[in-house]
């Protein structure tokens, strides 16, 4: 029985009238019109009952400012990219992605914790195992970690966003257990850059990018809340283990205290494999090798061809590399001006304690006002305390306290706000990578970050203040670069970006 199927296409310049536009396609049994429809064109209602229609377009709802706005900010990616995404049904909370965020939590306790203790083991390691080593040769060390646990998203990111969490993190909680047992036994520079830098940074670099990609799976309007209640987890970190390394050197010696930190990142780890779970994985075509997915793991065309990703890619590689330098040199620093090592453990406690602050509210003020609105005022307030408080009033513990408690507010964001900056350009399917493509440019810089720094500081106590001065002013090129990336997405408008 023949049938006749009538299709409403949208055409935004189509001609309404039923003419040359219509089109007719007819195999003898089904007849197929396309009608052509404008957004202010009425449909009508088929006069003959046995007719089957199908509406592409059954009605339009009107676009509210908000969503306008959101309109402008996801504006880089492609109209696909865009119906793909809003095509997911993201549970926005529920009983498993509180589990996931808890998991995620547990494991970036390690993560980004280790991240935020680098400065206080740098500081131990220096003055009682490599004394005799510089201090660019020690940079080194946590340098060669830092590129690891930052441009290792480049195979992570990938890993993931095919194979889901189970396997990255299985292999990245075995690889930290054991560079952490390892580096215990330490006593050379070559000895700490293959157990802490290689092995440690590998396993973190799959750690942290699970963690935090996975969080995108469950979120999307809560994302930036979400994901800040996970990176807590590394301010906490980052109180918790210099606390522990504090009360434990002096009592057990390096090597246990070491051990002892590697069994207790073993049972995190342990509970964040257990909670960990993704939702969306990419498959792999037909005659597609999953070698392939390693060489596609780039993704360099957008960063040299997309202004917004180029100027965005650029800020958050400026400004982790200045996070690097001045939270891994605050303890030392300290020491530097003849306080004690106790004082320089406390100040590095009190960024990071603050720092737990640091990585919640700004989340939650962005899910209303905007992440990268947010982004802006924090990098200001970073640039503006290096220039005018820590160069000038360095001198005074006081002071010092003050800067480390302001700075670990506002530096926090970095962390915890630049994912999420990253996948408002990214579908969620390709978050991983993006991600991952994004953070192996940050290791890059971080790789030199330390080394750097440990060559303006030199072997004078002026070298300190031209480290400061440095990182202030790479700090206030990279406030440019957010402003710049504002500036692209919506203009001067004061709107939520």
């Amino acid at each position: 029985m023949a049938q006749d199927i009538k299709l409403y296409a949208l055409a935004p310049n189509a001609n309404f009238d039923k003419s040359k536009n219509d089109v007719d396609i007819t195999d003898g049994q089904t007849h197929i019109e396309v009608t052509p429809v404008g957004i202010s064109s009425t449909l009508q209602k088929p006069e003959k009952v046995a007719q089957s229609t199908v509406s592409l377009h059954n009605q339009l709802r009107t676009t509210n400012s908000e969503d306008r706005e959101h309109q402008i900010v996801t504006s880089t990616l492609s109209a696909d990219d865009n119906s793909s995404e809003a095509e997911l049904d993201f549970p926005e909370g529920g009983m498993q992605a509180n589990l996931v965020v808890f998991g995620s939590f547990c494991g970036l306790l390690i993560g980004f914790g280790l991240l935020n203790t680098i400065g206080v083991i740098q500081a131990y390691v220096r003055q009682n195992i490599l004394e005799d080593a510089t201090e660019t040769q020690v940079g080194w060390v946590f340098s060669v970690f830092l590129f690891f646990a930052f441009g290792g998203g480049i195979y992570a990111g990938p890993i993931f966003d095919f194979t889901g969490a189970r396997f990255p993190m299985y292999v990245g909680s075995v690889l930290i257990f054991a560079g952490l047992i390892a580096t215990a036994s330490c006593t050379t520079v070559w000895q700490f850059v293959l157990a802490f830098g290689c092995v440690v940074g590998i396993g973190n670099s799959f750690v942290m990018n699970c963690c935090i990609s996975v969080v995108s799976h469950y979120f999307l309007k809560r994302r930036a809340t979400a994901l800040g209640v996970c990176s807590t987890a590394g301010s906490i970190g980052g109180v918790v283990w210099p606390l522990m390394l504090r009360s434990l050197y002096p009592k057990i010696g390096y090597v246990w205290t070491m051990r002892i930190i590697a069994f207790m990142s073993a049972a995190l780890l342990a509970v964040a494999c257990i909670f960990v779970k993704h939702r969306i994985t990419k498959k792999l075509d037909e005659g597609h090798k999953k070698i392939d997915i390693l060489k596609e793991s780039l993704m360099i065309r957008p960063l040299l061809t997309d202004p917004v990703t180029f100027c965005l890619s650029v800020a958050i590689i400026l400004s982790e590399f200045c996070l690097v330098i001045g939270a891994t040199y605050l303890s030392s620093y300290t020491l530097a001006q003849g306080y004690s090592e106790s004082n320089a453990f406390l100040v590095a406690i009190a960024s990071n304690c603050v720092g737990i602050a640091g990585r919640y509210i700004p989340n939650r003020i962005a899910d209303r006002y905007g992440n990268i609105n947010v982004m802006v005022v924090c990098i200001a307030a970073c640039s503006i305390l290096v220039l005018g408080l820590w160069l000038p009033y360095g001198h005074s513990l006081g002071h010092m306290f003050a800067f480390a408690c302001l700075f670990g507010f506002f530096s926090a964001s970095t962390y915890s706000l630049t994912p999420v900056c990253t996948g408002q350009i990214s579908k969620t399917e390709d978050f991983g990578k993006r991600y991952g493509t994004v953070y192996f440019l940050v290791g890059i810089g971080n790789l030199v970050s330390l080394p750097v720094g440990g060559a303006l500081i030199g072997s004078s106590k002026s070298g300190w203040d031209h480290m400061v001065i440095f990182v202030g002013s790479v700090e206030a090129v990279s406030l440019c670069f957010w402003v710049a990336t504002r500036y692209l997405l919506v203009g001067t408008k004061i709107v939520r970006v």
